[in-house]
């Protein structure tokens, strides 16, 4: 099983959103289409980093309607938390990692009624326990040979 390990490095743009006495908690919330798993994390503990890791198995970059909903919340302080912004990440923008590697991402969030808002988020997406096919598995292709250089006679 392959793990996507997504780490929210940075929201830009949520001072819009906060005052001096009224400072906002940022919580966001992960759900994988189409199979709606609901990773929520709100930054609470020894860090304050939000990072999701996210199992997909290997239909999840292949199928064309793949992709993360990424949901911003904020928590009010009477009503609790409310849906501030949210973006779809497809699984062509992640694509096919090496193993090991990161790849970092950024998008603009939309707000609730689809409109763009200000909030920019920087993602880090790491892929996890996925191996390349090793080179010897290549697979034999029949085709029409071509000739790679071209003999002129004058």
């Amino acid at each position: 099983m392959t793990t996507l390990e997504i780490t929210v490095v940075s929201a830009e743009g949520l001072n819009k959103y906060s005052s001096y006495f009224n400072r906002i908690t940022p919580l966001f919330a992960l759900t994988v289409l189409p199979t709606h798993m609901v990773h929520r994390y709100d930054g609470r503990g020894p860090t304050r980093e939000h990072v999701f890791r996210v199992p997909v198995d290997s239909t999840f970059f292949s199928d064309t309607y793949s992709c993360l909903h990424l949901q911003l919340f904020i928590k009010r302080r009477f009503v609790g938390p409310t849906q501030l912004a949210s973006c779809l990440i497809p699984a062509s923008d992640i694509g096919l990692l090496p193993p090991d590697s990161v790849r970092f991402l950024s998008y603009r969030l939309r707000a609730r009624d689809g409109s763009r808002s200000h909030v920019i988020v920087n993602l880090s997406i790491r892929l996890q326990g996925w191996a390349s096919p090793p080179l010897d598995t290549c697979r034999t292709v029949i085709g029409i040979p071509v000739t790679a250089v071209r003999s002129w006679h004058r």
